[in-house]
């Protein structure tokens, strides 16, 4: 990029400032009109979809659904799910476990906070929403430490009764877990069954069934679980099905022909055609010849099995006399639903036919004569988790997994997928240096991807703009940004390789020379700054490699507690791994490493020796550690934070290092308490901070002193990675719900006290691309529209109080621009398209314009923006370095403005 005298003089002089810490007096939170004024844009991806969790369905006119997601909030289609509109993005919590409507007052829908699915990236809620004008707004109706909440039910005959499935804390141990009920709409809420173990332990409800005949007789499910960072725990004693008739005021633990002793998960569904028949889906996790202390011992330490036992598995069983007797119809030693059970265990019955069941796992199992044989129908969905069937048709369903939703008209023959809803959820992103530059990420359950920031016509960005660059869950994607040709990317728990994007050769690079390396479901991967042949990647240890993961060197020993019994915990999960790895912008021996288990280390000798930093850290959580930054600007200065999720803390955790991690300062105040996923600094200015969070993002012009909320035009969302581009000083968010969103960050880079007090100053411009846009791509009709970043210089200027700004360009000394600009009081946008004024039009053709417009059907407010935009006749003008001058109340500020010729046309 050219800099120019201004840029470079600005960049000296931020530079200086980090030699010094940000004086009080110079403290400085980001104002809210200019947050507002700087929105961000969101680009996809769609097609692979989010993991969809639950439906509610107006019966009486099926065309309007209301779809939850694990991630990504609520939707509401009113067409059939020919088009979407999200209805709970600016609440504070964005994970939903279940969604009902009521179907006698349509207008009233429930939602229940925080998914019921014991994933890794499963995001807890603050309770029970009711919205009463069919989603547009929303109440907290309490039971705020539910936290995840795995059913609704409304009394079809009294609205104002509710019952609510709460799972309690997922990491730990609360009193709110049960089953609740409110007889007034939610006013207050009363646990009507409270399931103890003989120690004293709380279980959870997981799962509730209202009989079609009677709404005061429930069948519910409890659901006993440890989860921790090290282990998924399968169960325990006290899972199990209870039945009340009399509305929750008594129950009974039901037992004749059921599985006793250690049981995990646990579906329950009625026949909504005959209320004798009950399904359950039960996980049994005993051990055949396995004593109840082994076992117990096992579940609570999580303790793996050995090579020879195995758990007995997911069984089928069915009850014709409402419960009171059950027999199993699943086949021995066949998982009817799957495994793992925590993920799922949903059981649907087709309303017209109580033989005709289906349960939802990794496929779709399906019986039609009440047990007797199984079959998988479906070559769609996967990871099933949301099943929703017609009574008035019952082959009409919807289907939602983890790859997104399907709508069916012919019992699963062919199926809808709506490709255009953005749900995507990232683990990480990374940016290179096309022009425009892509985005690269890694997605649950969806691959690696690749698509562009903007397109250089400023037209939408399609879904099918986006490519896929690798399998399995994606995780890390890091480019080569010497020359964007080679991508490192994985898939969960390491496989490494190495994608030519030339030629498309594809190698896999992953270290096997300690085969009992542990490694992190998302393993971090360096590629240096200084020598982009070296590569780093990490799993218990750090590896190093001189030639593109040819070949590795350990050059750490184990950086973790190495805990063997936390090492080798049960479930899908491997700990004990190196979480995050940076290397230092300035020095390339200086090395940060964070682990899952809260160790952060250091090494500035290129990794022959590391400091463990932990004692040095103040009030130090030993949380898992999700990002440590190493400045761009002053040697020794980190950033570091921790997530406490993964033991239902939800503080914010953030600290800052001047002097190679001897002494820590907290620079979390003022960042509503969430984890922290990730801090960046800004690679021009060393004060402006950006966090993460698993609520969204926030900013800080003062170096982490104070902080604000950045997400105009964002949902409440986790915050999983972000990036600075380079050159186009862009902050690119991936998000763990929503896709990837970027903001212009400009206009903060130039900001601090000094400018939010001067009557006018011109932010460094950008250069900015005149771009050949060329032909066009073929598209689906239905499509994501991504936003583009619109074609021209982006002029930013901020004014201290609001006015008429005069903005003129000047191709050397000759002015060839000038327009009048009416500004806010704070930070204001101009968009100069690269063209020059050759004349005015008459009033009298922007008359005869605006009546054109009004006949197009634009608002009065959009005439007149567009009548003003064309009071000029102008022409384009070519690639070369303009003068651009704000003038305001007897003031100015001037800056350049560059455009750049358009080389890249065509590659």
């Amino acid at each position: 990029m050219n800099l120019t005298v201004k840029t470079f003089r600005s960049l000296i002089a931020v530079s200086l400032l980090t030699l010094i810490s940000v004086p009080e007096s110079m403290a400085q939170k980001i104002p809210d009109q200019v947050v507002k004024s700087i929105e961000f844009r969101e680009i996809g991806p769609t097609r692979q979809g989010g993991r969809y969790v639950d439906f509610a369905v107006m019966e009486k006119s099926p065309k309007v659904i209301y779809a939850a997601t694990a991630s990504g909030g609520l939707l509401k289609s009113t067409n059939n799910g020919q088009s979407w509109k999200f209805q709970f993005d600016q609440e504070s919590v964005a994970s939903i476990g279940a969604v009902a409507l009521d179907q006698k007052d349509t207008s009233v829908v429930w939602v229940g906070t925080g998914e019921a699915n014991n994933s890794r990236s499963s995001y807890w809620g603050n309770g029970v929403y009711k919205s009463t004008d069919g989603g547009e707004t929303w109440k907290n109706m309490g039971l705020p430490e539910s936290h995840h909440i795995g059913r609704i039910l409304i009394d079809p005959n009294n609205s104002n009764v509710v019952y609510v499935a709460a799972l309690g804390k997922l990491y730990s141990e609360n009193p709110e877990r049960g089953l609740y009920k409110t007889t007034n709409g939610g006013k207050s809420w009363t646990k009507v069954l409270e399931v103890k173990r003989a120690d004293g332990k709380y279980i959870g409800v997981v799962d509730v069934a209202m009989s079609p005949d009677d709404p005061n007789t429930l069948i519910a499910a409890a659901y006993d679980k440890i989860r921790r960072p090290w282990t998924f725990n399968e169960g325990g004693e006290g899972s199990g099905i209870y039945k009340s008739t009399d509305g929750g005021k008594n129950w009974k633990k039901l037992s004749n022909g059921l599985p006793g002793g250690f049981l995990g998960r646990i579906g329950v569904a009625y026949a909504p055609g005959n209320s004798k028949v009950v399904y359950a889906n039960v996980e049994n996790v005993n051990v055949e010849g396995m004593s109840d202390a082994e076992r117990r011992n096992m579940l609570e330490v999580g303790i793996p099995l050995g090579r020879r036992q195995s758990v007995v598995g997911t069984e089928m069983y069915r009850s014709d006399d409402g419960g009171e007797s059950w027999r199993k119809i699943s086949p021995d030693g066949e998982d009817i639903g799957g495994y793992p059970s925590y993920y799922y265990q949903q059981v649907r019955v087709d309303p017209n036919d109580e033989d005709h069941v289906y349960v939802l796992g990794i496929q779709v199992w399906e019986t039609k004569n009440g047990g007797k044989t199984w079959g998988t129908p479906f070559r769609f969905g996967g990871d099933n988790h949301a099943m929703w069937i017609d009574p008035a048709d019952s082959k009409h369903m919807l289907l939602g997994y983890d790859h997104g939703m399907g709508i069916t008209y012919d019992a699963g023959a062919t199926w809808y997928h709506p490709d255009e809803i953005s749900l995507a959820q990232f683990y990480a992103v990374d940016v290179d240096m096309a022009y425009p530059y892509n985005v690269y990420g890694g997605l649950q359950d969806n691959g690696s991807v690749r698509g562009p920031s903007t397109s250089k016509d400023g037209r939408s960005i399609p879904f099918e703009a986006w490519q896929r660059t690798g399998g399995g869950d994606g995780m890390y994607n890091v480019i080569d940004r010497s020359n964007n040709r080679y991508l490192y990317n994985e898939s969960q728990f390491g496989p490494l390789q190495r994608l030519d994007l030339e030629t498309g050769e594809s190698s896999g690079i992953r270290y096997t020379g300690d085969r009992s390396m542990r490694w992190n479901w998302n393993a971090p991967i360096v590629v240096s700054q200084h020598n982009p042949d070296v590569i780093y990647h990490a799993g218990n240890k750090v590896l190093r490699s001189n030639f593109r993961g040819e070949n590795w060197t350990e050059i750490s020993g184990d950086l973790t507690d190495n805990d063997e019994v936390k090492a080798n915990g049960t479930g899908n999960i491997q700990y004990g791994t190196i979480t995050t790895l940076e290397e230092s912008p300035i020095d390339p021996n200086e090395l940060w490493v964070g682990t899952d288990d809260g160790n952060v280390h250091v090494t500035t000798d290129g990794g022959k020796n590391w400091t463990n930093l932990n004692a040095n850290i103040p009030n130090n959580p030993r949380y898992w550690v999700t990002r440590v930054e190493a400045s761009a600007h002053v040697p020794g200065t980190a950033y570091v934070s921790f997530n406490g999720m993964r033991r239902d803390d939800f503080t914010s955790y953030l600290y800052k290092t001047t002097d190679w991690g001897k002494t820590w300062t907290s620079i979390a105040n003022g960042i509503e308490p969430a984890g922290v996923n990730v801090i960046r600094e800004d690679h021009n200015n060393p004060n402006l901070l950006f966090a993460g969070t698993e609520l969204g993002v926030f900013a800080s012009i003062d170096g982490g002193k104070n902080w604000t909320k950045f997400m105009n035009g964002m949902p409440t969302n986790p915050a999983y990675d972000m990036v600075i581009h380079p050159r186009e000083n862009e902050l690119v968010v991936a998000t763990h719900g929503r896709g990837i969103f970027i903001a212009d960050i400009a206009p903060l880079q130039g900001m601090n006290a000094q400018t939010l007090t001067s009557d006018v100053t011109l932010f460094d411009i950008v250069p900015a691309v005149q771009y050949v846009s060329g032909l066009s791509n073929v598209t689906a009709y239905t499509n994501f529209n991504g936003e583009s970043r619109q074609p021209g210089s982006h002029i930013h200027f901020y004014t201290k109080s609001a006015g008429k700004a005069t903005l003129k360009i000047y191709r050397g000394s000759k002015e060839i621009y000038k327009t009048e600009v009416d500004t806010k009081a704070g930070l204001n946008t101009y968009n100069w398209r690269f063209v020059e004024i050759t004349g005015e039009r008459s009033q009298d053709d922007l008359n005869s314009m605006a009546d054109r417009f009004r006949r197009f059907g634009m608002s009065e407010e959009q005439v007149q923006n567009r009548v003003a935009q064309m009071k000029y006749t102008t022409r384009g003008i070519g690639p070369g370095t303009y003068k651009v001058v704000v003038e305001m109340n007897g003031k100015s500020d001037s800056n350049e403005a560059i455009v750049l010729k358009d080389h890249w046309n065509g590659k």
